[in-house]
């Protein structure tokens, strides 16, 4: 017991922890869908701008490297895309002519070697998106879109588009974010181009970008980092940009992404809760009707014996002396010498005619029921049949004969000797309990898989305490009456497989309800 004991506590602790892990793993894919948003967003800016410093590096203008031709084009490109500033250089980074739509803005100037070094990958006919670049402080940074000037395939001239990074700050934070957790923008050469504490953070330090650094380093697009802004572990999950050898990164303190985890957590636990405490309401149902159910057939079942032993005891102590007194009686009878009353002789044999016939119903329920005669029996006509027999009674109470019951379908496994019984009992147990005029009805159904014979009467009804003790021996609520009959109606059809239900109401009507199984042939018949 104790190794079951400790396997099932390593199990479920194996559960928790792999609960617990896939949770993780469901808010960290949250974050990258967010992220991968504002990533998405971001490329699309650039792929907006790219392509048309393309198309305009692709006209004839650019390619005359004219200042009083590239002019115009340039003005029109710098408003068409919204940037600060496009210049046109030559191969050799002289500046051609450039546009700035906002006179005060700070302009940027390449030395030759600078501009070989910025313009690497664009003079071999790339487009290329820069790293920050500063040129008094943080706040006016901003990063340069290239584009080369081809002419016949040979690079002639650069067309470069300036954006402040301000411009890309607000690109990120057009998506709100949980509290406590931000995005940044990091470009190639470990440098801010976005962070909510971008002056804080200003200038990068060396022990600072060897942390970063680490982004370009993993590959599995999630690392831990110990944030030197306010001392906390930080997860950062991290996507790369398709133009620019950029990472876009988002940061969630660890306590903050556990709670998270736990909330959601807490939100199946409780679900589960619900969900066991309704199967728990329901399994608590049915057992307990269960348990009521055996308790009833029990407490029938030890009346039943009690019975038996009673109707034994009754047989075999009145059987013998029986005989010997209805010999004599009849002996008397055959010799007329004697002055005997012969009305005292009849009232004396109907009284012994009555008792050996409690003795035989007494015995009848002492033993077993014999096993039935099984064959295919049709439901339907067998309550006909027992409605033919009588329908005197029925005349003479002045009760509606009920219509005949359909032959179609109805049809059981079962012995038609013991079933006609049971039927005839029922139906004589109706019309004793209905007055004179009144309705005795008559209808049958199929129920799933079961056959529903019901006997239905307009009298005063049973009550409920009364309907529990119907069926057991010696109960009865008439003033001639044993309860053996029913007693044996109970037995037949259980030992048929079916049941009796009684259903009534006071003062108004009582139905008796007979189910028997459908033989196997005629259930798939009355389906169709």
């Amino acid at each position: 017991m104790i190794v079951i004991g400790a396997l099932l506590l390593v199990t479920i602790i194996v559960l928790i922890v792999n609960y617990f892990n896939y949770q993780h793993q469901v808010v960290v894919a949250d974050e990258r869908a967010r992220l991968m948003v504002t990533a998405d967003y971001l490329d699309m800016r650039f792929d907006t701008r790219l392509v048309g410093l393309s198309l305009l590096a692709a006209h004839s203008d650019m390619r005359s490297l004219q200042p009083e031709r590239v002019q115009p084009n340039l003005m029109a490109a710098a408003k068409a895309l919204h940037v600060v500033n496009v210049a046109l250089y030559d191969y050799n980074g002289n500046l051609i002519s450039e546009c700035w739509p906002v006179s005060s803005q700070s302009k940027p100037q390449f030395s030759q070697t600078d501009f070989k070094r910025e313009f690497r990958s664009v003079l071999l006919g790339s487009l290329h998106v820069s790293d920050r670049m500063i040129d008094k402080n943080v706040e006016d940074a901003y990063v340069s879109l290239q584009v080369p000037v081809l002419d016949e395939e040979q690079v002639i001239a650069v067309l470069v588009a300036y954006i402040p990074i301000s411009d890309i700050s607000l690109a990120v934070l057009r998506q709100d974010m949980p509290e406590r957790q931000y995005i940044f923008v990091l470009d190639g050469n470990r440098q801010f181009i976005h962070h909510p504490y971008l002056k804080e953070v200003f200038p990068e330090s060396p022990l600072l970008k060897q942390q970063l650094n680490s982004l370009f380093l993993n590959r599995t697009g999630i690392i831990d980092i110990n944030s030197p802004l306010d001392g906390s572990n930080k997860l950062l999950i991290y996507t790369d940009l398709i133009n620019a050898h950029w990472r876009v990164a988002t940061a969630i303190p660890k306590d903050v992404l556990y709670i998270r985890v736990l909330r959601k957590a807490i939100d199946d636990a409780t679900s589960f809760l619900w969900l066991a405490v309704c199967f728990g309401l329901l399994y608590g149902v049915w057992r307990q009707a269960r348990c009521h159910e055996r308790e009833r057939e029990q407490l029938r079942l030890e009346r039943m014996i009690c019975v038996n032993q009673l109707a034994a005891g009754i047989a075999h102590e009145i059987r013998n002396p029986l005989t010997s007194i209805k010999g004599f009686i009849q002996l008397m009878a055959r010799h007329g010498d004697r002055p005997v009353s012969l009305e005292h002789l009849e009232i004396i044999i109907s009284e012994i005619g009555r008792i050996d016939n409690l003795i035989s119903e007494f015995q009848m329920l002492s033993r077993p029921l014999k096993e039935p005669l099984v064959e295919k029996i049709n439901v339907y006509k067998l309550v006909n049949d027992v409605l033919l027999l009588m329908e005197g009674q029925f005349h003479n109470k002045n009760i509606a004969f009920p219509p005949q019951l359909p032959l179609i379908g109805g049809c059981v496994l079962g012995d038609a000797d013991q079933l006609k019984q049971v039927f005839i009992n029922l139906v004589k147990n109706a019309l004793e309990a209905t007055p004179v005029g009144g309705n005795v009805i008559l209808a049958a159904n199929c129920q799933q898989d079961m056959i529903a014979v019901t006997v239905e009467n307009d009298g005063d009804g049973i009550e409920p305490e009364i309907i529990e003790k119907l069926g057991t021996p010696f109960f009865t609520t008439k003033a001639n009456g044993t309860g053996l009959g029913l007693s044996v109606c109970y037995s037949i059809v259980q030992n048929h497989g079916g049941k009796i239900i009684i259903s009534s109401l006071t003062g108004r009507k009582t139905v008796f309800t007979v189910l028997l199984p459908v033989a196997a042939d005629e259930g798939v018949s009355m389906n169709k």
